[in-house]
């Protein structure tokens, strides 16, 4: 199938273009931006690039268009897509239809360390051999790519809450379905699209909605929004983390190195920490109560956290 990807140079959606690749498809796509280091990304993976939104792309005739959310009303490409009636889906429903399906999908959701979360628990699972697929908001050290497919069950990604697509204005999380997920704060952002913090609130229940009874939800006790959140109705299991009653970092010494205690009792300890400051040994405690649902046994998780070096270089989120 050929694919032509409306809005390729965003993060999400240039993952979307690997995945698609990976998977057997002939990708194209166009950007306004069209510029290093998303560029060059896709350009390496053999992803031919068009500037601009001329409805002249038309032509290419590919069977079907993924719109990405940078894309409004009165886009000429849109609207020429429109106006002939031509094949067309979201990017999040299109990775929802076609590689998330069937798979143990583990979601990093928050309004901000997502990026770092979600590769430490991609990291978690590489270094425990699970080989996991991933989709991150930049270029983890140790892999050199925002996205990547395998035969593994497992896929862990970036799960934003931004609107999905011009036809569609709920978060793009709803459409992912994870067994696993983390909740590491709420805040009020994105005021272009969210009236108030309410407002994200309900898009966050919406994301709990989807949690079946065997999955986990991992949540950030220090956050008053996201126990609000829960209040509404919770259908899953929740492990609480930064909290005196759940899972907590210790004091990092020289090193960086800290303990993993529940409710105050030692559960094991990180020899050395790349990563400076107390936000990230929260995201690294959530990134491993994460993967211990995913089967990865406390020792090993611990022990990818030592050798976990960060992100490469950050993208535009789009």
């Amino acid at each position: 199938m050929h694919i032509h990807i409306l809005g390729i140079c965003g993060t999400f959606m240039g993952g979307v273009a690997l995945l698609a690749r990976a998977a057997g498809h002939r990708v194209t796509g166009c950007d306004a931006n069209v510029y290093p280091p998303m560029s060059t990304q896709l350009g390496e993976h053999e992803i031919d690039l068009v500037a601009g939104y001329d409805a002249g792309q038309l032509a290419l005739e590919p069977d079907l268009f993924v719109v990405g959310n940078a894309i409004s009303r009165g886009n000429p490409l849109l609207e020429a897509i429109l106006e002939r009636n031509l094949a067309y889906v979201s990017g999040p429903q299109w990775l929802a239809q076609n590689i998330l399906r069937g798979r143990w999908v583990l979601g990093v959701a928050g309004t901000h360390g997502k990026t770092t979360t979600t590769a430490l628990l991609t990291w978690i699972l590489e270094e425990s051999g699970l080989d996991p697929s991933f989709l991150v908001g930049g270029v983890p050290q140790g892999f050199g790519v925002s996205a990547r497919l395998t035969d593994s069950p497992f896929f862990v990604i970036e799960a934003d809450e931004y609107d999905t697509a011009f036809c569609d204005k709920r978060s793009k999380f709803i459409h992912y379905q994870p067994r696993t997920v983390i909740l590491n704060n709420l805040e009020f952002d994105h005021a272009d699209i969210f009236a108030d913090l309410g407002a994200i609130e309900t898009q966050f229940h919406h994301l709990v909605r989807t949690l079946p009874g065997n999955g986990l939800i991992v949540a950030n006790a220090g956050e008053e929004s996201l126990k609000r959140v829960l209040s509404r109705g919770c259908w899953t299991p929740v492990d609480w983390f930064n909290g005196d009653e759940g899972w907590q970092a210790g004091e990092p010494d020289a090193g960086g190195g800290f303990a993993l205690r529940l409710a105050g009792q030692v559960q094991g300890r990180v020899g050395r920490f790349a990563l400076a400051g107390a936000h990230n040994r929260a995201n690294a405690v959530a990134a491993v109560v994460a993967a211990r649902h995913a089967g990865v046994p406390m020792a090993v998780a611990l022990r990818a956290l030592e050798s976990f070096s960060g992100i490469k270089r950050r993208l535009e989120v789009r």
